[in-house]
């Protein structure tokens, strides 16, 4: 199940910086052409098993497994900022990357949520659909910030 996952996790830093409305949306196409099946093996994944909430568990476990060993130091493990980024990148890629499926997705992505937060050390951790985030940046028109509706 998701072999290779942890090519998602290459450029984590570059994928979280300087976002804006506009820059959000290209990364997160980008994002999605070049992951997006990573993100639809875990759909029909979901929908072969019976039991739902462990499935998504599981999901979640193989996800922290791919980010800890990408990203962590020798012995496998995070430090602070390296957390910080990936609870960034959570929240900006892959909870809308699954919500995105649509369907019963939302028990996966509470499932990936709960072991990310056991695992970036989060408990304040939230996942989010793509269109709340992007719609929760600011425009600046002549200076001034706007918020679009």
């Amino acid at each position: 199940m998701l072999q290779g996952i942890e090519q998602i996790f290459d450029n984590i830093t570059e994928m979280i910086t300087g976002l804006k409305r506009t820059t959000y949306q290209e990364k997160f196409e980008t994002f999605q052409a070049e992951y997006g099946y990573y993100f639809e093996e875990m759909s029909a994944y979901m929908k072969e098993t019976e039991n739902h909430e462990a499935a998504a568990e599981a999901v979640g476990i193989r996800l922290m497994h791919a980010a800890e060993k990408k990203c962590g130091n020798r012995r496998g493990k995070l430090d602070g900022r390296t957390r910080s980024e990936l609870s960034l990148f959570m929240v900006y890629y892959i909870f809308p990357s699954i919500l995105k499926q649509g369907g019963d997705m939302e028990t996966l992505a509470e499932g990936v949520l709960k072991v990310s937060r056991k695992t970036l050390r989060n408990k304040e951790l939230q996942c989010a659909d793509y269109d709340t985030i992007y719609y929760g940046f600011s425009d600046k028109i002549l200076g001034f910030i706007t918020r679009r509706k």
